[in-house]
């Protein structure tokens, strides 16, 4: 039977094994550099739901819109803003960042996603599960 999906970090987590068990596999399509980019910003997001509280309607309102961006420099700064000890590798974030537009949609800014590209993506992905996951297991 299949894990129910409540969380962010549930989703994340499906995302994860897909990409992996694809990446694994030899596939390489745009669909990877997507599914990349969305599972760091899910794992982000549960950081984000989970663990900041913040402190009046106006921040309570800021947690909210992050939660709607695809944005992963502006969701590991506002984390970082209020769990410093997250140790986020913001330079693996970067790469993925914006792939979740510029590989699902043609125009002046879409790329093709190559062999090396999802290797690099795999890479990231790992890391920003692996400070999610220490942060989580620091907290328990």
């Amino acid at each position: 039977m299949a894990k129910d999906l409540k969380t962010y970090y549930d989703f994340a987590d499906n995302n994860f094994n897909f990409l992996i068990a694809a990446y694994e596999q030899g596939l390489v399509g745009n669909a990877m550099g997507a599914m990349a980019q969305e599972t760091c910003e899910k794992y982000l997001k549960h950081i984000i739901e989970e663990y900041i509280v913040p402190n009046d309607s106006n921040e309570n309102a800021k947690k909210t819109e992050l939660l709607r961006t695809h944005n992963l420099t502006k969701l590991s700064k506002y984390i970082l803003s209020y769990l410093p000890d997250i140790k986020l590798d913001r330079q693996s974030l970067n790469l993925v960042n914006g792939l979740y537009f510029t590989t699902r949609y043609p125009g002046d800014e879409s790329i093709v996603v190559e062999k090396e590209d999802i290797e690099e993506y795999v890479e990231a992905v790992k890391k920003c599960k692996k400070a999610v996951d220490e942060f989580i297991q620091s907290r328990e």
